[in-house]
């Protein structure tokens, strides 16, 4: 009795703890430094004659002086390929790729989830994609080395590939590309006489100034017969020509103008009835890795890298 008297005594002269401020429980800041590294995911399809392959990277860091936060980035890649081997009317090629980066902030909830919440984004120009995105918000929670992700409609896990605090990732795409360099284009289609023809072009593009250009390019056909038997003109089942190209290309605002000055044309037994080129003139926008050119008469070419 007497020791429980001493022990109700001393409590109550034992001063009041002064009011701080609480730390967070160290499961919880665990469990966001957890989510710090670099996760991944993919996703493999076919659809509708097409295979779509998606690629995430996902980056988390913590931010300074702010133990229920972090930061991050993801760079998502989408690459779709025509399964019959026909091109794509936006960049007239069977493989096209749209790649974006987002930036995130992830935040802990008493819950022990956090909230990510997308909060900016860039794109790779291209002819295949518009530039938008819709921005949104995903509901976060880890487990061992997978990282599970939902959001309205739809959900994915991410697997960790490293604990590193890495920078987060600048875009893989130069912020302003050049536009001298080489270029190609290519096409295949089936003439009147029910051939096969296709055509090549590769393309030299030199800067003379930062508004005036020179080009070259040298174009070849080869037209097959797709019964196999010899084509009159050529008396064999495949023949070809080649055709060089000398052009001038000016600024006009965002844009290029390029013209056609010269052209050495190919000599064959079925080109006689043509022997000559009449020389054009398009305007020329880069998108990226792509020189979309659109010649007199709405004729569309895209180039590539």
């Amino acid at each position: 009795m007497r020791a429980a008297a001493i022990a109700v005594v001393l409590a109550g002269c034992t001063p009041a703890a002064p009011t701080t401020t609480r730390p967070a429980p160290l499961e919880q800041v665990y469990t966001l430094r957890d989510l710090a590294g670099t996760w991944r995911w993919i996703l493999h399809a076919d659809d509708r004659g097409t295979s779509r392959t998606e690629d995430e990277e996902w980056q988390f860091r913590p931010v300074p002086g702010s133990p229920d936060q972090l930061v991050g980035r993801y760079t998502r890649s989408v690459e779709v390929r025509s399964l019959d081997k026909l091109p794509f009317a936006c960049n007239q090629h069977p493989t096209y790729r749209q790649r974006a980066v987002f930036d995130v902030a992830a935040t802990l909830e008493t819950s022990g989830r956090f909230t990510v919440v997308e909060t900016g984004y860039r794109t790779e120009p291209g002819p295949c994609d518009h530039g938008f995105r819709h921005v949104g918000t995903y509901v976060g929670q880890l487990a061992g080395g997978k990282l599970a992700l939902t959001w309205d409609g739809g959900d994915q896990t991410l697997l960790k590939t490293d604990d590193v605090d890495h920078a987060l990732v600048e875009p893989p795409w130069p912020a302003k590309p050049e536009l001298a360099g080489t270029w190609r284009w290519d096409a295949s289609s089936v003439d009147d006489d029910g051939n096969q023809r296709d055509e090549t072009e590769w393309w030299e593009i030199t800067r003379r100034t930062e508004t005036r250009l020179d080009a070259t390019y040298r174009r070849r056909v080869v037209v097959h017969a797709l019964d196999g038997k010899p084509i009159t003109c050529a008396n064999a089942p495949q023949w070809r020509f080649d055709d060089a190209y000398i052009l001038e290309g000016q600024r006009d605002e965002d844009h290029w103008h390029f013209v056609e000055l010269a052209a050495t044309p190919g000599d064959h037994p079925c080109l006689r009835a043509t022997p000559r080129r009449a020389l054009d003139e398009s305007n020329a926008e880069q998108l990226g890795d792509y020189l979309l050119l659109e010649w007199r008469g709405k004729r569309r070419q895209v180039l590539h890298r």
